[in-house]
C-alpha cells in the first residue's frame, strides 16, 4: 500500500506541475509535450485520489502497529513502508501548495531566465 500511496502522490505533484510550469520549462528547452495538457485538467481529482490512498495507507499502518502491540504474533510496519508513506504525504502536500505558492515563484524564475 505504501508504494501505491507514493505513486499516487507523485502523480498528483506531476499533475499540478503539468499545468503551467512544466510546459513552459519544456518549451524553453525546445521540447513539447502536448499530450500532458489532459493531465493538467485532471489535477484536482488526481490529488484527491492521492489523499484517499495515502489516508488508507496511514490507517492500515496505524492499525497494524496497534494490533502488533497487543498481539506479538505479527510484524510491525516496516521502516521502508513508513518512509514511503511519509514521502507520499510530503509530495501530496507539495501538490496542494503548488498553485498558490510554488507556481508563482517558478514562473518568476522562468521569466527571469528568458532575459
Amino acid at each position: 500500500m505504501s508504494w501505491a500511496a507514493f505513486a499516487a502522490a507523485a502523480g498528483a505533484v506531476f499533475a499540478w506541475a503539468a499545468c503551467c510550469v512544466l510546459p513552459m520549462s519544456l518549451a524553453l528547452a525546445g521540447l513539447g509535450l502536448g499530450g500532458f495538457s489532459w493531465i493538467a485538467g485532471q489535477r484536482t481529482w488526481i490529488t484527491l485520489a492521492a489523499l484517499v490512498v495515502i489516508g488508507v495507507g496511514w490507517v492500515l499502518t496505524w492499525r497494524r502497529a496497534r494490533m502488533c502491540k497487543v498481539d506479538n504474533a505479527c510484524a510491525a510496519p516496516s521502516h521502508l513502508g513508513i518512509g514511503l508513506l511519509s514521502a507520499a504525504t510530503l509530495l501530496t502536500l507539495l501538490a496542494l501548495a503548488w498553485q498558490p505558492f510554488v507556481e508563482p515563484w517558478a514562473l518568476a524564475l522562468i521569466r527571469n531566465a528568458r532575459g
